[in-house]
């Protein structure tokens, strides 16, 4: 069973994480008011865009009035976004209850995610060849892990590069990688170090190179990048269906699972 303070960490996280993502970005909004969260990119990039809880649901009656709160404040922002929710932090932990709900006010699954943790990360079980990592470290590789990760996540291009390639969210806590195979850009990821912890994120290979190991590789750069620049072992992530193997292999655990869920229509 999970820790309830890995439970805490993974929610406080991701919520530090999509803060630290869209604060330096021109037109961002971020809002905690009465329960809610609201962090926005100011970008139509609507995986940054985010309203959930700020702590647990105390029962449906509860999760309904922040939900129909979370509404009002994002719709405000003018972006795309999406209603996030960890089934911890859902009433009793409850996450079918939660989307029953949540279906009758008009939201629609969208995505999940499993917030995942490692204390250390584990040896490498082997090593791609013919993949160059290079370090995010100007406009070309800021672009190449944006549009990689617009790409996979079916997100506008322009979208991408006006948050993700920003370069305000490149500063001294973040260590990104872009693995190429010759000169085409196949895979990336990124540790950010959040609230004193490594946490990753932007990993993504596209479709054609999957299965070679790369994602395993281009995390692990960034991660040893971190680790180097700061010393900090800890390092917590959360993970789509498709990564959570990969992550497994490196040493990471579950913890709790985060639902997406897309807004009801204006």
């Amino acid at each position: 069973m999970p820790d309830p303070i890995e439970i805490e960490e993974s929610n406080a996280q991701f919520l530090a994480a999509w803060i630290y993502f869209s604060q330096g970005l021109p037109g961002h909004r971020i809002e905690h008011t009465d329960g809610v969260t609201v962090v926005l990119s100011g970008t139509d990039m609507v995986l940054l865009n985010m309203a959930t809880l700020s702590s647990p649901a105390t029962d449906l009656q509860d999760l309904e009035r922040r939900a129909r709160g979370a509404v009002e404040l994002a719709r405000a922002g003018g972006v795309p976004w999406l209603f996030a929710l960890s089934d911890s932090w859902s009433p009793g932990g409850d996450g079918g209850a939660t989307a029953e709900l949540l279906g009758r006010l008009g939201f629609k699954p969208a995505v999940s995610l499993l917030g995942m943790v490692a204390d250390a990360i584990t040896p490498p079980r082997r090593a791609p060849s013919g993949l160059d990592l290079r370090r995010v470290a100007d406009a070309e590789t800021r672009t190449a892990i944006a549009d990689l990760n617009a790409a996979a996540y079916s997100v506008p291009i322009p979208a991408g590069r006006a948050s993700v390639a920003h370069e305000a969210m490149w500063g001294d806590r973040a260590f990104g990688r872009v693995g190429y195979v010759g000169e085409t850009p196949v895979c990336s990821a990124a540790t950010f170090i959040v609230e004193g912890i490594r946490y990753v994120g932007f990993v993504v290979t596209a479709p054609e190179h999957r299965r070679k190991g790369y994602a395993e590789a281009v995390m692990r750069g960034c991660l040893d990048d971190a680790l180097s620049g700061t010393g900090i072992q800890r390092t917590v992530l959360h993970a789509t269906d498709m990564g959570r193997p990969v992550y497994e292999g490196m040493g990471y655990r579950a913890v709790t699972r985060f639902a997406f869920y897309t807004p009801p229509q204006a």
